[in-house]
């Protein structure tokens, strides 16, 4: 005996299977998601959870390091400009020493000599965002100040370091005693003030002692940009691994949590199909008569 279409036991059971194929597919398609609760796929959920939270931490440390990048090169530049008044300085008082050097000659080194010492007074108090750079931990305070002509230093020997990676840490802050001072008895700024008092009144034993002072000066300075350069190359590197290590956890994240577009729109348009060929099938059997069965 032929098997007949049933409308309950066939048609409703194939309209609601397509119905739900089309509306998942039409899910994926409008979110973008695989899955709209966790209960759908457990693992995948589980898994994306782990990636997101792995994407929030590289995304912190990616943005300090951006933000300390921006840090250093002004450091950077100001560590740069700090060396060239230095050459500046020891080209002008090399001029000023010696017998032939005239009054109008040593007036006019003296005041370069000055004009340096305020050009390295402007860049130790370098500021970058509303902080000083160059006083350690103290970054509301200007790193030197003058009062009454005696030059202070009033940052600490702390400065800031931040972790732009598991286990790596740079400065974000420099102590710019270390760079003017260091183990000299004498700030930069103070020595440049004698200085220029010698070259004026032609103390060569001071203009001596002056040159001894720059050149440690000097020292100081590029031994700092070293050490810059050095942390520079270490956020530049950092930052290249956090961002290949973004992209490998994105796209891990992706297979579990995204759906795959392709896929969805050839579903939703199967599941449409078929939606129709069982809602076709149910209307055209509900308009058949019992001698049509019977036949």
């Amino acid at each position: 005996m032929a098997l007949t279409f049933d409308i309950v036991r066939d048609g409703i059971p194939a309209i609601n299977t397509a119905q739900a194929a089309l509306a998942q597919a039409q899910q994926q398609v409008s979110t973008g998601r695989a899955w709209q609760s966790v209960a759908a796929d457990p693992a995948a959920a589980s898994r994306a959870v782990g990636e997101h939270t792995e994407l929030s931490v590289i995304d912190a440390y990616k943005s300090t390091a951006n933000a300390v990048a921006s840090r250093q090169s002004a450091a950077d530049s100001t560590l740069t400009d700090i060396i060239q008044q230095l050459t500046s300085a020891m080209a002008s008082l090399t001029g000023a020493q010696g017998s032939t050097a005239t009054q109008a000659t040593r007036d006019a080194a003296a005041d370069s000599l000055t004009g340096v010492r305020d050009a390295i007074a402007s860049d130790v108090n370098t500021t970058y965002q509303g902080t000083y750079i160059f006083s350690g931990s103290q970054v509301t305070k200007a790193a030197y100040a003058n009062t009454g002509g005696v030059w202070t230093y009033q940052g600490d020997n702390a400065p800031v370091s931040v972790s732009i990676n598991t286990g790596t840490k740079v400065a974000d802050t420099w102590d710019g005693q270390a760079i003017l001072q260091g183990s000299d008895s004498t700030d930069l700024l103070t020595t440049l003030d004698t200085l220029a008092t010698a070259v004026r009144s032609g103390d060569a034993a001071g203009m001596s002692a002056g040159m001894t002072a720059l050149q440690s000066a000097f020292g100081r300075a590029t031994q700092a940009q070293d050490r810059l350069g050095t942390d520079e190359n270490s956020v530049a590197n950092a930052t290249s691994r956090l961002t290949t290590l973004s992209l490998a956890t994105d796209t891990r994240r992706s297979q579990d949590e995204d759906a795959n577009m392709a896929a969805a729109v050839s579903q939703m348009s199967q599941a449409q199909t078929s939606l129709q060929a069982a809602l076709a099938t149910v209307a055209h059997a509900s308009q058949l008569t019992l001698f049509d069965f019977l036949r």
